[in-house]
């Protein structure tokens, strides 16, 4: 039974469904179909040999057929069986987003399909890739694992705004490659844009280094050992020829290890080399190798200026459990280096085990947000876990007022109104009629200025790029204006794709119809005399049919002669006979 796409949409948080489109299965062509049978039938040909074991019996599991571009549907209803699902986007979506629908088993699937003319490979994403390539290996569940705690990992990493510009660029040159009309002029001024974009991102990010490491294991990995290894790679899986070129000794086999981010790659070409992971845990062990040193699990001042280095809003974890998301643009220290004094400019939203606190959202936030933080003079506990009798020891009741004093030499004083608890520990303390002075007697909040809102923690635990409650805070980017280009079929394109269809039509009734194929080589050489996968599958429909031995050597040898003109055929051509041969 099929999953309709509408269930599962509904199903994902709603700060993700931008990203997503409905598959239009009827916008396929008869060649799509048929491109899709080639490139299908001709990897699991060579893939038999070379993909890691959990590759072919992984198509079964993910639903996925060698004949027909797979519906979206009946994927889903495959996918729930493994405890993933899958929805339909337009080509490349932003990094942090496509991470985090990979944390929440979410396989993200390009609506498009190559066109023939990038049948060998395609810069921009597509199905071929996304659902022959991803889906099947994460049907082992060590695999699957680990793409999950990639996802999760990946959508905390810090990324800056030249990661976002980089993104755009790379989604537009692979929308232009992969129309066949574009310009030359457009194509030329793409790829400086990206190589001028690239060139200028000299200090890469958390997220641009984590995606290095994503593109040599998920896109680009293989498994055993530099000498004999086997493909799980996406990117190969997918790409006819980046699985044969991989096996080249020229490209360079190197042992995987979290030093693999300091190897840039590019999208749009061939890869010089390849990183060889032990086994699928080994792909675990280097991840979390990577993520003990990313912000998010170091924590502390140092990661939290990595925060305010990227210009982008992030989220801090104070040792309390506040988690506190904005653009923060100050962070200041005492003498012993914890933080004494945070800052952030624009909306802001205070929140708890990624849940937004009552009343603490970006309307309250709405201009920024500030607040002393550390441990405080009289308690020899953290304020956070300050009960109502340690705090009037201290002075502090609510509905009186009093004082606070930080050792940092911070000071609030005021009508403290209100105390924030959640799990038994003080989150935020809202003051009325308030006034906080720095260590120099400096007024950094006046009461006119409203109720002041103070945070509570004394060490700052994590920081990561985005929010805490992004159904609340939402601050990823809206869905890219630059979308794949339309091709507009001409008649003679049309007259082909029914070509496809009568062929398709009689491989399914099953009986051989010499007559019906001869007309539709006739009708080939009449008006599309260079078109080869055609004549391939009228070779393959022929294979049985002894009484048409003379068509089948007549095709055969128009496809020998497509073979000279170019070395790209000449392979297309010489890999469909082998397909066809069983070798």
């Amino acid at each position: 039974m099929s999953i309709s796409q509408d269930d599962v949409i509904r199903s994902i948080p709603s700060y993700l469904r931008q990203f997503v489109v409905r598959q239009h299965y009827d916008r396929y062509t008869p060649q799509d179909h048929a491109v899709w049978r080639y490139v299908m039938r001709r990897n699991v040909n060579f893939l038999g040999q070379h993909a890691h074991p959990a590759y072919l019996e992984g198509l079964r599991k993910t639903g996925i057929g060698l004949d027909r571009i797979p519906d979206i549907d009946d994927m889903n209803a495959a996918l729930s069986k493994i405890g993933w699902r899958a929805v339909v986007v337009d080509g490349f979506v932003p990094p942090a987003a496509f991470m985090e629908f990979q944390a929440h088993r979410i396989l993200v699937i390009s609506a498009d399909i190559r066109t023939i003319d990038h049948i060998l490979y395609t810069p921009a994403p597509d199905i071929i890739h996304e659902a022959a390539g991803h889906a099947p290996i994460i049907a082992d569940e060590t695999y699957s694992t680990f793409l999950r705690k990639f996802g999760e990992y990946g959508s905390k990493a810090v990324f800056s705004q030249a990661d976002y510009e980089l993104y755009e660029a790379i989604r537009h040159l692979s929308i232009l490659k992969e129309f066949p009309g574009t310009p030359e002029a457009d194509l030329k001024a793409a790829e400086e844009d990206l190589a001028a974009k690239a060139a200028a991102n000299t200090d890469p990010s958390e997220s641009a280094l984590l995606a290095r490491m994503h593109w040599w294991t998920v896109e680009y990995g293989l498994v055993g050992t530099v000498r004999d290894f086997k493909i799980f790679g996406a990117g190969i899986l997918s790409s006819v020829g980046e699985s044969k070129a991989c096996l080249d000794p020229a490209v360079v086999k190197l042992p995987l290890d979290a030093d693999c981010v300091r190897y840039d790659y590019d999208i749009t070409r061939m890869q010089p080399q390849l990183f060889v992971a032990r086994d699928f845990d080994h792909l675990i062990d280097v991840l979390e190798t990577y993520a003990d040193g990313m912000a998010f699990r170091r924590g502390g001042v140092p990661a939290a200026r990595e925060v305010i280095k990227s210009g982008q809003v992030g989220t801090w974890v104070f040792d309390s459990g506040l988690q506190v998301s904005g653009r923060f643009t100050d962070i200041r220290t005492d003498a012993q280096g914890n933080p004494a004094f945070i800052r952030t400019s624009g909306p802001t939203q205070l929140a708890h085990g990624d849940r937004e606190l009552t009343g603490h959202g970006i309307g309250h936030h709405a201009d920024g947000f500030s607040s002393p933080v550390g441990s405080v003079e009289g308690l020899d506990m953290p304020l956070a876990a300050a009960d109502e009798g340690d705090l009037l020891r201290i002075g502090l009741d609510t509905g009186r007022e009093a004082t606070l004093r930080f050792r940092s030499g911070y000071v609030i004083s005021g009508h403290l109104s209100h105390i924030l608890r959640k799990d038994g520990r003080n989150l935020v303390f809202t003051w009325r009629n308030c006034t906080v002075r720095d260590p120099q007697g400096e007024v950094v909040y006046h009461p006119d200025w409203g109720v002041f809102d103070q945070a509570v923690g004394a060490g700052i635990t994590s920081a990561y790029s985005g929010t805490a409650d992004k159904e609340q805070y939402n601050v990823y980017p809206p869905k890219s204006d630059k979308t794949a280009i339309p091709i507009h079929h001409t008649d003679n394109d049309r007259h082909l794709f029914q070509l496809h269809t009568r062929l398709r039509d009689l491989r399914a009734a099953g009986t051989p119809d010499a007559a019906a194929a001869a007309d539709i080589s006739r009708l080939l050489d009449l008006h599309h005399p260079t078109d080869w996968l055609s004549r391939l599958e009228l070779v393959e429909y022929l294979k049985h049919d002894a009484g048409a031995d003379g068509l089948r050597s007549r095709l055969e040898s128009q496809l020998q002669a497509f073979r000279k003109t170019s070395e790209e055929l000449d392979d297309l051509i010489g890999a469909g006979f082998a397909v066809l041969s069983g070798t």
